[in-house]
C-alpha cells in the first residue's frame, strides 16, 4: 500500500464537527494575559478563561432549572435603567465542580454562575449545559477593586465571544 493511498483513505470530518462554533477574546488585565474562548457544541457551551495560558478548575452549570426553582423568565429581563440587576446571578443556576476546585472555592462558583447568568440573559431560551474552565487563583482571597475589575472584564470578554 502506498503512502498516497493511506492519505486518501482518511475520511472527511463528520458533519457534527463542522458545526462547532468558536470565538476568542484576549486582553491584558493587571499585567496578565487573559484569554476567553467560547465553543458552541450541539449539547453544551464551553467557556474557557485562561490567565497567562493556565487553566486549573472546571465547573458545569445546567441552565434547565429543577421543578422546585422558578427559572429565568422574559419578564425579568434587565432594562437599561437597571444595569446593576444584570450583575446578579440568577437564582436557578447551581454550578457543580468537575475538576480541580475545592468545595470551599466560592470565587470559582461565582465566576461560573455569573457566566451562565450572562448566557441566560442574552439568550433566555438557551437550554444547553454550560461548562466553564478557569485558572486557579483567578482574583484573590479577598475582594479588591482589582478583583472586581477582573470580573467585569472577564464578563465583558465572555459577552464578546457570544456563540449561543
Amino acid at each position: 500500500m502506498s503512502a498516497a493511498s493511506v492519505f486518501n483513505s482518511v475520511p472527511d470530518q463528520s458533519p457534527e464537527w463542522s458545526n462547532i462554533r468558536t470565538k476568542q477574546a484576549v486582553r491584558n488585565i493587571s499585567g496578565k494575559r487573559v484569554d476567553v474562548i467560547a465553543y458552541s457544541f450541539a449539547d453544551k457551551i464551553m467557556i474557557l478563561v485562561s490567565q497567562n495560558g493556565n487553566l486549573g478548575k472546571m465547573y458545569y452549570v445546567p441552565l434547565v432549572a429543577s421543578p422546585s426553582v422558578q427559572p429565568y423568565s422574559h419578564e425579568l429581563r434587565p432594562t437599561e435603567d437597571s444595569e446593576d440587576y444584570a450583575l446578579l446571578p440568577l437564582n436557578h443556576l447551581n454550578p457543580v465542580s468537575v475538576l480541580g476546585a475545592s468545595p470551599e472555592d466560592t470565587e470559582g462558583r461565582i465566576y461560573a454562575v455569573l457566566i451562565a447568568s450572562l448566557i441566560c440573559r442574552q439568550s433566555p431560551d438557551e437550554r444547553r449545559l454550560v461548562v466553564v474552565g478557569m485558572p486557579q487563583g483567578l482574583g484573590g482571597d479577598s475582594v479588591t477593586d482589582k478583583d472586581r475589575e477582573m470580573l467585569m472584564d472577564v464578563l465583558q470578554m465572555v459577552g464578546e465571544c457570544r456563540v449561543w
